[in-house]
């Protein structure tokens, strides 16, 4: 499985390595994605859009990127293979 993000924040769960107009940030098995998720995304006021933290907020693409790579470096850290 893989986990993309879009400019919006919000990260998707796919089957497919790429979704376009969207972001790799990680592959690896549903479960260890899912926890990883729960742990370091948050959820959005619907209660099921996760969002990659800081970057629904950033004023400009440089800040998008910046909460971008935080996220992905946490994510790297313990769950992506």
């Amino acid at each position: 499985m893989y986990l993309h993000c879009y400019r919006s924040g919000e990260i998707v769960l796919s089957r497919a390595p790429d979704l376009e107009g969207a972001i790799q940030l990680c592959e690896g098995p549903k479960e260890d994605l899912m926890q990883q998720l729960n742990a370091k995304a948050r959820l959005a006021y619907d209660g099921e859009t996760w969002l990659v933290p800081g970057l629904p907020e950033a004023q400009s693409d440089i800040e998008a990127m910046t909460a971008l790579e935080a996220f992905s470096a946490r994510l790297v850290q313990t769950a992506c293979v």
